[in-house]
This record gives structure tokens, C-alpha cells and sequence, in this order.
């Protein structure tokens, strides 16, 4: 059981997972301490983050290999869709936790973002990128 929840492309998101979040905190720590809007240095953290995940993502976790044009844009219309969601969970809740809860900009934002990783594994697995198989 543990050798199927742990399997290589699981550990694989991990690691990639970890760097594309510590990348956002840094640059949306960045835009915050530069004095931008902690929603608009959000926005510009989350479209360059995901941008970058979904070429990691693509190569290294899932190893999505499209054979014609029409796949891959299928593919990166998938990804936008389902990271269109998570960002607007992470958007809404990150102002939710800021100026509802008065929890601190970068703490709600690695409160957000660990929601936001486990929602984007999911559907990233189940409904972005073509199957393949791996060794166990």
C-alpha cells in the first residue's frame, strides 16, 4: 500500500512540488518587500510559478508526451483550466486569511499554498497529463 501512495512519480511531484513552492514564496516574498500590493505581487507570483510548473510538471513528473499540436494544446488548455481554479482559491483565500482573519500576507500565503499543491497533484493526475507507466 505504501509502495503504490509513494511511487516514483508521487515522490517526483514532491520534489518539484518543493521547488516550484519555495520559488513562489521567495518572489512573492520579493514583490511584498519591494512594497507591491500583497494581491497584485499574488497574481504576477502565480502566473509566473505556474507557468514554470507546467514544463516541470510536463518533463520530469508525469512525463506527458503529446503526439500532434492538437493534444498539446488540449493539454495546456487543461492545465490552465484546472490551475484557474486553484488560483482562484488561492487569490480569494489568501484575502480571506489576510483581511478576515488578519493573518500575516506570507504566512497565509504557505498556509494557501499547501491546499493548493495537493488540489494541483490531483488534478494534474487524474484529468492535465496523458497516463504513462513507471517502474515500481
Amino acid at each position: 500500500m505504501i509502495k503504490k501512495i509513494f511511487n516514483k512519480e508521487f515522490i517526483s511531484y514532491g520534489i518539484c512540488g518543493l521547488i516550484t513552492t519555495l520559488l513562489h514564496i521567495l518572489l512573492f516574498y520579493i514583490l511584498i518587500y519591494i512594497k507591491l500590493d500583497y494581491k497584485i505581487a499574488n497574481i504576477i507570483t502565480l502566473i509566473s510559478i505556474k507557468t514554470l510548473a507546467y514544463i516541470i510538471n510536463k518533463i520530469f513528473v508525469f512525463k506527458s508526451k503529446c503526439n500532434s499540436k492538437k493534444e498539446l494544446f488540449i493539454e495546456v488548455i487543461k492545465y490552465i483550466l484546472s490551475r484557474l481554479i486553484t488560483m482562484i482559491i488561492d487569490c480569494f483565500g489568501l484575502i480571506l486569511l489576510v483581511e478576515i482573519f488578519n493573518v500575516d500576507a506570507l504566512i497565509g500565503k504557505i498556509v494557501i499554498l499547501i491546499l493548493v499543491v495537493l488540489i494541483n497533484y490531483i488534478l494534474c493526475k487524474k484529468y492535465v497529463y496523458k497516463k504513462v507507466k513507471y517502474d515500481r
